[in-house]
């Protein structure tokens, strides 16, 4: 038999789980001695959104530094004095340059995302699910760990009980 509260295995004659101590139901023991169904286990979804908000601003974060990273090397690596070939197109690194700028930027603008849908969530605002989902498809192909990530995310918001306790946090922080 299993605790309704906490899911601790207790035993049949238990009267108060040896976990959280909430008394168990004359109802747990009957369904334990098969006479009914127990009940479905529910999830700590507030929980679940606190660790995916905290997640994505830690994901984002760590993405924003990589796209740190690629913009300076883009504009450091033309300027390093090697000695480059006399045939060698020297157009071609300012051009390399100015293509890892982009993409520098680019990653900064989507780890600036990331985060901020981290930021949102935690605040239950109501905007936040639709950019974590949005956010959640650019970082599916980070594999291994945006993928894990973004399939969590999927199941946390989307799930039938993550999308009513989220709508319901989020009604009660704009009320």
């Amino acid at each position: 038999m299993f605790c309704t509260s906490c899911g601790n295995e207790v035993e049949s004659h238990a009267r108060f789980c040896s976990k959280c101590g909430k008394e168990i139901s004359s109802a747990a023991s009957s369904a334990a001695n098969g006479a009914e169904p127990a009940a479905k286990t529910k999830h700590d979804m507030g929980m679940h959104v606190n660790i995916l908000g905290w997640t994505f601003m830690g994901f984002g974060g760590f993405i924003g530094l990589a796209g740190i990273a690629i913009l300076f090397a883009g504009q450091v690596v033309p300027r390093i004095p090697i000695p480059w070939p006399p045939d060698f197109p020297m157009m071609l690194l300012h051009f390399a340059g100015w293509i890892t700028g982009i993409v520098g930027l680019t990653t900064i603008a989507i780890a600036a995302g990331i985060a901020g849908a981290g930021v949102g969530l935690i605040q239950y605002r109501s905007w936040a699910r639709v950019l974590a989902a949005v956010m959640s498809v650019f970082i599916f192909f980070k594999f291994p760990i945006g993928t894990a990530i973004a399939i969590y995310a999927f199941w946390v918001l989307y799930s039938d009980e993550g999308r009513e306790y989220y709508k319901s946090q989020a009604a009660s922080t704009m009320a």
